[in-house]
């Protein structure tokens, strides 16, 4: 019955704030499903190069553990190793967060078996390469100092690796990983200087004698930002009231689901003996007699506090005002009031 009375609160919830329901859902499942069931159809024609994308699509669009052990399947059928194995881990994570039990233990069993084929890229940096300026990507992603000189398990193929650094000639090279179980390395070779880059402490050469020069201009002056001084409060005094009303609705819709479920207690008690159902009913009612209190509290709370930021908050026509802003410590959170004449 709190199972029934979370999803009535949850639908109050979103018909209240449609527009920050968009705002914060991101997901699609309709698409994500359309593009599992494509995916699922080139699978089983044996076309994993063009199924793995839509799976990974399918699973930004709506994340699910079923999903992330198919497309952990499909990058293994399709030789990405690598991509499988961390796909597998993160599927026994998922599972195992999920109480799927089963799920687990396979993706488990399947990235164990996934790990003596892994193949890896090392990117060694020696000392005569090395400045604290540098900077390497492998494939366009940043390889980090701490993984230089480390095996790092890659899928089979040609990688792209590059270093730079300011002054500096741009290296790119590439590495092949041949297979399952390659073991490839690429050292990153000294920097050339970039002549075309002027020094950083290079100064301007003094003009030939004879020669003109054009008498400097005046840079124009920048026009001074003009913005509400109060703005940013105002708008953060809207959003908390907002998120005040919502508590406060929230808050009456458990208030009145609790006096539902007290009013079904009926004929299940007689004389302070309740059978199951009314035991059960009991429970329900007490649970979201507690929810709806906290609701009612913290909605409350945010409607107050929006209040104040927004009808305190300074205006640009007045040197003199009050301004409240909100403050959190190690242990405590409120607001604090500043007076300025």
């Amino acid at each position: 019955m709190l199972r029934r009375s979370l999803a009535v609160a949850l639908v109050v919830l979103a018909a209240s704030t449609p527009s920050l329901a968009r705002a914060q859902n991101a997901t699609d499942p309709a698409a994500a499903e359309a593009l599992f069931k494509q995916a699922r159809q080139l699978m089983a024609e044996g076309k994993y190069a063009d199924a793995c994308p839509k799976l990974a699509e399918s699973q930004r669009l709506d994340p699910g553990t079923g999903t992330l052990l198919n497309l952990a399947t499909c990058y293994e059928k399709n030789g990405q190793i690598a991509s499988a194995w961390a796909a597998y881990k993160s599927a026994a994570t998922a599972a195992q967060n999920a109480n799927e039990l089963d799920r687990a233990k396979l993706a488990r069993t399947r990235a164990a078996a996934l790990e003596a084929k892994l193949p890896t890229l090392t990117i060694v940096v020696p000392p005569a390469a090395d400045r604290p300026d540098l900077a390497v990507t492998r494939d366009g992603e940043p390889v980090g100092r701490p993984a230089w000189g480390t095996p790092i398990p890659v899928d089979p193929g040609t990688h792209a690796v590059q270093a730079s650094a300011p002054g500096r000639k741009t290296w790119q090279g590439q590495a092949q990983v041949d297979a399952a179980g390659a073991k490839a390395s690429i050292e990153v070779p000294a920097l050339e200087p970039d002549a075309t880059t002027p020094a950083p402490n290079a100064t301007t050469p003094a003009p030939a004698i004879g020669a003109t020069t054009a008498p400097a201009q005046p840079a124009a002056a920048e026009a001074p930002a003009t913005s509400s001084p109060g703005s940013t409060q105002r708008t953060i005094g809207l959003i908390l009231g907002g998120v005040g009303i919502v508590g406060v609705g929230v808050g009456a819709v458990f208030g009145f689901i609790a006096r539902s479920d007290n009013d079904g207690v009926g004929g299940n008690c007689n004389q302070g003996v309740c059978n199951q159902q009314g035991l059960d009913s009991l429970d329900s009612a007490h649970s979201a007699a507690t929810v709806s209190t906290i609701a009612f509290a913290a909605g409350g709370a945010a409607l107050a506090g929006g209040a104040l930021l927004y009808f305190l908050a300074p205006r640009a026509s007045s040197g003199t005002g009050l301004v409240v802003a909100p403050s959190a410590g190690a242990h405590t959170a409120g607001l604090q009031l500043h007076a300025r004449w």
